[in-house]
């Protein structure tokens, strides 16, 4: 019993790290400070905004940015959970499958998860620009595909950090949950039983 407990926890850990840093990236692009920054700084990243192609991450904030509105504002929020949730979905399913996966594939598991995440946000931004701007019959599946492979590129861009996160919570996981450890604390737990 106390190893299923102990795998459950490990998997919440894993999948609590991984939506946190997609808390964290949606959060700072969601600054304006941040964001002018960046832009300032990058300025051909946001050349395929004109084309209506969404820019960089979704940005969690409290009030719309510059002389966008608030549905505006409250469909990016819509797509900053949604990556955070898509993403945390990704790595509570590689966890579910692979316990005592080692870094590697944790890295690997984090990196992907942000990508799904980015992607799913980006079709639901494709599907807002493309509502907001009427586009015609071949618009909407065009912002659409062009949403998801730009937020998949941003979440490819940025995936190493939620990867690194989650690979640093899978060594202390890794080793506790190898089938010889989980078969002797399942000995040592009903060992004290038959004593009695």
């Amino acid at each position: 019993m106390r190893t299923t407990i102990d795998a459950l926890r490990a998997r919440a850990d894993g999948t609590a790290v991984v939506a946190c840093v997609c808390l964290l990236l949606v959060l700072l692009h969601g600054s304006a400070t941040l964001l002018t920054a960046f832009t300032a700084r990058a300025g051909l990243s946001v050349a395929p905004s004109a084309l209506g192609v969404p820019f960089a991450l979704p940005g969690l904030r409290a009030t719309p940015l510059g002389a966008t509105d608030w549905s505006w504002q409250l469909c990016e929020n819509f797509a900053a959970l949604l990556l955070i949730a898509v993403a945390a979905a990704r790595m509570r399913r590689h966890l579910r499958l692979r316990p005592a996966s080692g870094g590697g594939r944790r890295l690997l598991a984090g990196w992907t998860a942000l990508i799904a995440g980015a992607a799913a946000a980006g079709v639901w931004r494709g599907l807002v620009a493309a509502r907001m701007v009427e586009a015609g019959l071949w618009g909407w599946p065009g912002l659409v595909l062009a949403g998801a492979l730009a937020g998949a590129l941003w979440g490819l861009a940025l995936g190493w950090l939620p990867g690194v996160a989650a690979a640093c919570t899978g060594r202390a996981g890794a080793r506790e949950f190898t089938p010889e450890t989980t078969d002797a604390a399942s000995r040592a737990q009903t060992e004290p039983a038959e004593n009695k």
